[in-house]
């Protein structure tokens, strides 16, 4: 499943995982296309891939994203980035500026 989302994230502009228990590599294929990601209530997420390549994404919500322990420091690069939503991500400890 994961693997068949990773290759059309190219031409989606969202893409939705939530309640999923695994994230792998596949996630950290090209995700130039990518403007929205709903990780909301994935409680077992613990951290997020390399974001860099998704240079167009604008909108990341993380909610209720409850094991989440940082963001990686590529969210800062995220130009375009103007709505991250972490409520109720009570474990989330590092936040890049």
């Amino acid at each position: 499943f994961l693997q068949d989302s990773a290759q059309k994230i190219s031409w989606s502009s969202t893409w939705r995982l939530a309640n999923s228990r695994s994230y792998g590599k596949e996630l950290s294929q090209p995700l130039a296309n990518l403007k929205k990601m709903n990780l909301s209530r994935s409680f077992c997420l613990k951290k997020l891939p390399d974001l860099s390549n998704a240079t167009n994404l604008e909108r990341l919500d993380l909610y209720e994203c409850i094991a989440l322990v940082e963001l990686p420091s590529s969210i800062s690069n995220l130009r375009k980035l103007y709505y991250l939503e972490t409520d109720s991500c009570r474990s989330l400890k590092v936040i890049p500026t």
